[in-house]
Parts: C-alpha cells; structure tokens; sequence
C-alpha cells in the first residue's frame, strides 16, 4: 500500500477551505433561518448535497477545473473539507437559530401591527386605546343607524393589548360593538395609529336575538330589587318549583321602556351593557336596569319551565351573586400593601440568561415574585421554579418599588 503523500493532503485543505466559503456560508443561512422562522432543522445532508453542487459550480469541485486533480489526494482531500464546512456551517446555523429569541416569525411578518409611536398608549405595560374616525358609515342592504347610536359609537373608544396584530384587534372591535350595542353587522379597519373606520347596523330583531337556543323568554309580575341587568341569574319561586335562567329583560313599575331596540340603555330597562364582552370586559360593573319595587322580569328558560311560569300571575324572584373577579381581588390585596407592577425583559448578556427560577433564587434576592412570563411563542402564568429563563423573555413580576427597581437594573 502506498503511503498518503502528505504535502498533497495538505494541498487539498488548502484549496477545499477556499471553495468551502461560499456553499458554507449559504448553508448557515438555510440552518439558522428555517430554524429562526418555523423551528424545523433541515436534514443535513441535503445541505451538504446543495453546499456540494454550489462548490461545483462557482469552484468545480477543483476536479472539473484541473482533471488530474480528481483522482488525487489533493482533489479528494479539497472535496471532502468542502462538504465537511457545509455540514459544520449548518449545524452551527440550526443552533443559533434556535437560540435566538424569535421576536421575529412568518406569522409576524404575515400580520401588521400598530405603530408604536403613532397607536395612543394607555399605561406603560402596552394597553392602547382604538378610537373611532370619521362618521360611522351604514351598511348596505341594512336599515340606517339610529342618531343617537351614531353619535354613541362614534364618541366610542375602546382599550386592548398593543402587541395584538391588527387583524385580532379589528376582530375584538368588531366583537365589543356587536355585543355592547346589539347591532346586526360590524365592520371594522384600523390603521396603523389605531384609529378605525367603522361601518354598523342595527339590530332587526330585539329580543329574541338575547335567548339562548333551545330556550324561551317569559314575563312574570314580581317583586324587583334595585340593580337587576340583563345577563344576571334569577331563580323564580313558583308554587310547585323553582325555575332558575338568566335576565333578558326587567322593568320596574311605572318607568317607560325603551322601543327602539338599539337605543342608548337607561337607567330602567336591561341594556346591552350587562350582556357581556370581550376578554377586556371581565369585571366592569354592570348597567343598573330596575330602580326596586313592583315590575316585570323576562327569564330565559326551557320550554317545559316556561308553561310553568306563564301559567303563575306573581311569584317571588331571588337574584343570585355571580361572585367576583378573584383575579381583580388580588392585585387589589397586593396593591394595598404597597406592591407594584412591572415588565421586564431580559437582555442577551443578563445574568439569569439560561438558569432556572429556582436557581437564581430571586424571590429571596430581590424580594419580586414572577407572575408570568411573555416569550413570542408562549405565554406561561405562575411559572414553577423549574422554569429555565431565556434572553428576551418579558417577565411579569410584582413587589415593593424599591425592589422592582433593583431586580430591573440586575436583569438588564
């Protein structure tokens, strides 16, 4: 067997490092950026196959530019350095990419955003506030908007998070007016500065548009208290049972109902205020409809309920507590004790960087606790202590200022 020569050996790394320039830094690119946008690792040989016919073409393999070198050490030797730089490059690639923080997707791309300098902020953790432009524009085919409901949409704004593509915000626009106003049809575009051209028209149904499916909405004379909305859950006291569903309507003795259906709510008839909302909406204090004493309560209930209560003149009604937002109750409870609120992202050379919460021991620290944490692929709420923190993650984290200021400084 005959000795490798050595000098064509090193020969040939020589020349394969120069042609491996260029294939190698393609395949990098194809590494890091289908793992940076769809976290998929393109398999490896493939790269090398494409780095290898890149190489054929802007350096032919150095075997197809100088024949005798293809069946010598030093083609062989150039060839597989070339192909050997692709496959380091890519992997070195799909590392990087998955690493890096992915502020960045294809879905990002495909959805537009606001404009963080334009769009009119609300408080510092992002809320921002949509507001109507122009006038409030009929839909064809629909009645006309009533004035009054007009000039109320149009004086209209509403609050959402300001990291939402615009897309999602039209739609919960779209979504809040449908259910705060009980309109037919919405049509909502936003600009980038967050003002939105909306198109509306009103209901044509008024009541029955409020029972749920399978359901049937009776009245009965009772005995209203003060505060009874529509959407609240009532238990009618019959003769022979009790009947529970909730309010579609109530009117206190000797107060006039509104008949236009898509009316601003008063102070004496169920508005659609109290029918619910959004997300945003949990919590927010619902429309006062009856003033107390003797009046009318329409019920949602099924058919074999609703033969009972039709065929009863009076019967008493108990109103039942739908509770509270325990949410709501606890950041009040944390606020009273002088705790405060406050995101903050890590940076690429942050210390917590790559450890776990329990690790870093932050809360025995820096006295903060981690509500949350907001990354562009997940959103995770009361992470465990096993939670490995990463370099661009928002932390939601509460406590005493002072204490929030110096975990901020220790985790930038």
């Amino acid at each position: 067997m005959a000795p490798i020569p050595i000098s064509e050996v090193l020969v040939g790394v020589y020349l394969g490092l120069i042609a491996a320039l260029f294939p190698s830094f393609v395949a990098f690119l194809i590494g890091f950026g289908f793992k940076y946008f769809t976290d998929v690792t393109v398999p490896g040989l493939g790269v090398v196959a494409l780095g290898g016919t890149l190489a054929g073409v802007t350096g032919g393999l150095m075997g197809l530019i100088d024949p005798q070198l293809a069946g010598s050490w030093t083609g062989i030797t150039a060839i597989l350095v070339i192909l050997m730089g692709c496959l380091w490059a890519h992997s070195q690639g799909d590392k990087l990419g998955a690493a890096t923080p992915r502020r960045l997707t294809l879905r990002s791309l495909r959805e537009s955003r606001l404009s963080t300098e334009l769009a009119e902020r609300v408080d510092s953790y992002g809320q921002i506030r949509i507001r109507p432009t122009g006038e409030i524009h009929d839909i064809e085919g629909y009645p006309p908007l009533p004035e009054a409901l007009r000039e109320q949409l149009r004086a209209g704004s509403w609050t959402f998070p300001g990291d939402l593509p615009v897309s999602e915000l039209e739609r919960r626009v779209e979504t809040r007016l449908t259910t705060d106003h009980d309109l037919a049809e919405v049509s909502v575009e936003i600009d980038n500065g967050g003002r939105a051209e909306i198109a509306a028209a009103p209901s044509v149904a008024g009541l029955s548009r409020r029972v749920p499916p399978g359901r049937r909405a009776v009245s009965i004379r009772t005995l209203l208290p003060t505060g009874v909305a529509r959407g609240d859950s009532v238990t009618v006291s019959l003769p022979d049972r009790d009947v529970t569903g909730p309010v579609v309507s109530a009117r206190t003795a000797g107060t006039e109902a509104s008949a236009d259906p898509t009316s601003p709510v008063t102070g004496h008839e169920a508005g659609d205020e109290a029918a619910g909302g959004d997300d945003e909406d949990a919590g927010r204090p619902r429309a006062a409809t009856t003033t107390g004493g003797e009046g009318q309560v329409t019920v949602a209930v099924p058919p074999g309920d609703a033969r009972a209560i039709v065929r009863s003149e009076f019967a008493p009604v108990v109103v039942h507590s739908r509770g509270k937002q325990r949410e709501y109750e606890a950041i009040g409870l944390l606020k009273r004790h002088g705790n405060r609120f406050r995101r903050v992202t890590l940076g690429p050379e942050s210390r917590f960087s790559g450890t776990t919460i329990g690790s870093t021991g932050i809360r025995d620290a820096y006295g903060v606790g981690i509500l949350a944490i907001r990354r562009a692929t997940e959103r995770l709420v009361a992470p465990r202590g096993a939670t490995e923190l990463l370099a661009g993650d928002t932390l939601i984290i509460v406590g005493k200022p002072a204490e929030l200021r110096a975990f901020e400084e220790a985790a930038g």
